[in-house]
């Protein structure tokens, strides 16, 4: 292994970390709010609308991602029954 860089397709972070593998989809969601905060924080005109605009987008893009999930699942789910 490799020490000087990572290369993910190489040495992936679960080789390097072994316990990250059973928690790392979860480190998302903190991204996707602070995303959702600083985003809305430059486009709201009032702060007092802050919390509840940066929720609602937060909401947005983990129900996006679930479906994303869910589909690309599902195709994946099919190629494989058919090749």
């Amino acid at each position: 292994m490799m020490m000087l860089a990572f290369t993910p397709l190489i040495d992936p972070l679960t080789a390097l970390y072994p316990g990250m593998s059973d928690y790392w989809l979860l480190l998302a969601l903190p991204l996707v709010v602070a995303i959702s905060v600083v985003y809305k924080g430059t486009r709201i005109k009032h702060l007092r609308q802050l919390p509840r605009e940066a929720i609602i987008l937060s909401m947005q893009i983990i129900l996006l991602m679930v479906v994303a999930a869910a589909i690309l699942g599902g195709l994946y789910w099919a190629w494989i029954r058919v090749v």
